[in-house]
């Protein structure tokens, strides 16, 4: 079959009108090139695609209770008030030591802001929780893309340990490129009040009435809010303790000639760290580990790029004996992984030209190699 022509003999078509106007040809492909190349400068890099994860996560503080009285007072009122919710897939439940969580997984295709107002809504509508228990925390299920993980570890305590994972942290933070880091296998810290039992009689107290007491004197109170020419200024008493110092300074009772009796004139204060943290350990000592993640549009060869420099002046300040090492770097897969990406293009589009060379004119086999790259 032949192909029809014009009447001034030439074919019809865009592939033929790009033979006969090879300037035009030329300037397209200088486009697509440059084109290409611009992409691979400004396209998102990273090792796994973003994805959002259809689960929401109710977490409650219940200090001081066991296992089996998180589950009664807390983790079962909030799978009653939320069973009937639409959309959810599977409820699952852990007890903890003075916590709780409810993981719920959500049906796939459901509107996942929708049912986390709905579920938010039915927790807040519970009444029961103990007097005890902290206000319940729902929050949406987002993965966290590591970059790099830095363990810091030594012959030094894990408080010793903890404060220089907390400095480095700061370190990172404080660089524009990162934006967020964790810290990880690190127990949270805890103020340790022993009372005695005499100390108890003596006053008058009871261990519930003392534990009221610090509850009170450690939290911010709302003070109102003052009107002024420029706006509303709200009031707050910021009386959140964190340490050892701070305790002892809290009122608990006065004496009948009106002197004022201080938590720490009756108990044994300490800081410490919760007896259920988890301490980890390399190379049989005592370690904490960094754990840097990318947000956004952040490049994972960027950060870890600031973090190895960072880490070269931090390296020099350490104490004595304590070493870190990196654990994982998201951003040595990336290079890899790119690296075995671009040797096996070469490879093919250098196999395919070296056949085309063969049985064909080099010159073709030439543009059709351009033509898959």
């Amino acid at each position: 079959m032949q192909q029809a022509r014009h009447d001034d003999g030439r074919f019809p078509g865009p592939i033929a009108w790009m033979a006969q106007h090879s300037i035009a040809a030329n300037l397209l492909m200088i486009l697509l090139i440059g084109g290409g190349i611009w992409t691979a400068f400004n396209i998102q890099k990273e090792v796994y695609p973003q994805f959002d994860l259809d689960v929401i996560n109710v977490s409650v503080s219940y200090p001081g209770a066991a296992p089996s009285e998180v589950e009664q007072g807390v983790l079962r009122p909030v799978e009653s008030a939320i069973r009937g919710t639409e959309g959810i897939k599977v409820i699952s439940s852990t007890a903890r030591e003075g916590s709780g969580s409810t993981r719920i997984e959500l049906v796939t295709g459901t509107d996942r802001m929708k049912a986390f107002q709905d579920i938010d809504q039915a927790v807040n509508r519970i009444r029961t929780f103990p007097d005890d228990a902290e206000e319940p925390e729902v929050s949406l299920v987002s993965p966290q893309r590591e970059v790099m993980n830095i363990v810091l570890y030594g012959p030094v305590d894990i408080w010793t340990l903890r404060k220089l994972a907390e400095q480095l942290r700061d370190r990172f933070l404080a660089d524009p490129a990162i934006t967020q880091v964790e810290l990880g296998n690190a127990p949270d810290y805890v103020t340790h009040v022993e009372i005695p039992q005499y100390r108890l009689r003596e006053y008058g107290l009871t261990l519930g009435q003392v534990a009221s007491l610090i509850r009170r004197s450690s939290e911010d109170v709302p003070a109102g809010t003052i009107e002024t020419n420029a706006g509303e200024v709200l009031l707050r008493l910021k009386e959140r303790r964190q340490w050892a110092d701070d305790f002892e300074k809290i009122e608990i009772i006065s004496t009948k000639s009106g002197a004022a009796v201080t938590l720490g004139e009756i108990a044994t204060i300490t800081d410490g760290f919760e007896e259920s943290g988890f301490h980890s350990q390399f190379n049989q000592l005592p370690s904490v580990e960094v754990d840097i993640f990318r947000v956004g549009e952040q490049s994972p060869l960027e950060i870890a790029e600031r973090v190895e420099t960072i880490m070269a002046d931090v390296e020099t300040t350490l104490p004595a004996g304590v070493q870190w090492r990196i654990d994982s770097n998201a951003a040595k897969d990336y290079e890899q992984r790119l690296s075995l990406l671009l040797k096996n293009g070469f490879m093919a589009i250098g196999i395919v030209l070296l056949i085309l060379a063969v049985f064909l004119e080099i010159r073709l086999a030439f543009w059709v190699m351009m033509g898959m790259t």
